[in-house]
């Protein structure tokens, strides 16, 4: 009899969960199917991601990295879908750029700031600045993930062809580690090492990676993609999901670039890392006056030194105190090497915070800038450089 009962006892179990699954099923079907005809959501246009630096870019022995020449495809987050095109030259402009110049030249470096991560070609801060400057040519050499060991090493593999009047870099938090190491997510790259005789570079010729195609993904992973690609529901809940994943997640030892940027004092690792950008810098700028052309340096703040909702949360997760940071420390660092290497430094920053919300600059998610973050950028750099 006892085993009768726990027989029919699972069985009820059973039946119970099963009814509950099944009427789960059913509801987010409906569900779906309403967002579909009545609040459609936005889906990644592909099953398998594009990615910024394996898509759109391919291995190089000297930079780690660089674009790809007439790479094309989409690129898709839950905030932008937006077509990228790289043209012949391994540029990511819409035309052939000629080397002979027939006006003011500006060649613009950076990262995926610069790259325009999120951003459609005519809306980045380099087309923009063209535009209101008015008679001269900004030509982007911007590309995902770069550090500044990067930047002054494209300079002579690439962009001193083109003949440039002025040079353009962007400075941001993470700039510091990414040139202070050997790999930057995942990715080998060159790396100074700083000696008695000054910098000397090592790993290259770089070590090559797998193709982005040939990598195997995790299982949750491929679910992601699936979703992503598939479901309207998944889409709209995307954002709640991570939430929460995050609300659970242990932030772990490692306290995030943009918080030891501004820790006061710096730890050593960071000092070190500075040190390092500060002699590139030195030996960029430098090596350009010997051609004449001017180096200019830009600021561009992540976004948690102005939105102090943020900040004060991040604090809180890695256990750092509000009175062992600065943000002005990294502004004032980069002021002083500017007038010690002779190139000008433009800092965002003190324009940013002065808007009541300066939310309106970044993706909600994404830390990049959005549109309305390279218009004012842009505005920024024509007004100080016209």
């Amino acid at each position: 009899m006892k085993n009768l009962r726990k027989i029919k006892s699972s069985k009820k179990i059973f039946i119970g969960i099963s009814v509950s699954v099944i009427t789960i099923i059913v509801w987010l079907a409906i569900f779906e199917i309403f967002l579909r005809f009545f609040y459609p959501q936005s889906l990644s246009p592909d099953f398998l991601p594009t990615i910024d630096r394996d898509t759109f870019s391919e291995y190089d022995s000297v930079l780690g990295w660089s674009l790809k020449p007439n790479a094309e495809g989409s690129f898709f987050s839950g905030e932008f879908n937006i077509r990228i095109k790289n043209n012949g030259q391994g540029l990511r402009i819409n035309h052939t750029i000629n080397p002979k110049k027939s006006k003011f030249r500006i060649a613009f470096l950076g990262d995926s700031n610069v790259w325009g991560f999120g951003v459609e070609d005519k809306n980045r801060m380099s087309e923009q600045m063209e535009k209101m400057l008015g008679n001269i040519e900004v030509i982007n050499f911007g590309v995902s993930g770069y550090g500044t060991d990067q930047y002054y090493l494209s300079l002579n593999k690439s962009v001193l062809k083109y003949d440039p009047d002025m040079v353009i870099t962007t400075f941001y938090p993470n700039d510091l580690i990414e040139t202070g190491n050997s790999i930057n997510h995942g990715y080998p790259k060159p790396y100074f090492n700083m000696t008695q005789k000054g910098l000397v570079l090592t790993n290259v010729p770089v070590p090559r990676i797998a193709n982005w195609s040939d990598r195997k993904y995790p299982f949750m992973i491929k679910i992601n993609f699936f979703l992503s690609h598939t479901s309207h529901a998944y889409a709209l809940m995307k954002p709640l999901l991570k939430k929460i994943y995050n609300d659970f997640k242990d932030p772990g030892t490692i306290t995030p670039y943009w918080i030891e940027m501004i820790r006061v004092p710096m730890i050593k690792e960071y000092e070190n890392y500075f040190d390092l950008n500060g002699r590139i810098y030195c030996k960029m700028s430098d090596e350009l006056k010997q051609r004449n052309i001017s180096l200019v340096v830009v600021n561009i703040p992540h976004r948690s030194y102005l939105i102090q909702k943020e900040l004060k949360t991040q604090l809180k997760d890695y256990h750092v105190s509000q009175d062992s940071i600065d943000i002005q420390r990294p502004i004032s660092l980069m002021e002083n090497l500017s007038r010690k290497c002779g190139f000008k430094f433009i800092d965002i920053y003190q324009y940013f915070r002065s808007y009541h919300d300066a939310t309106k600059f970044y993706y909600a998610v994404d830390e990049h800038l959005n549109t309305n973050g390279h218009k004012k950028v842009a505005e920024i750099l024509a007004e100080n450089l016209e």
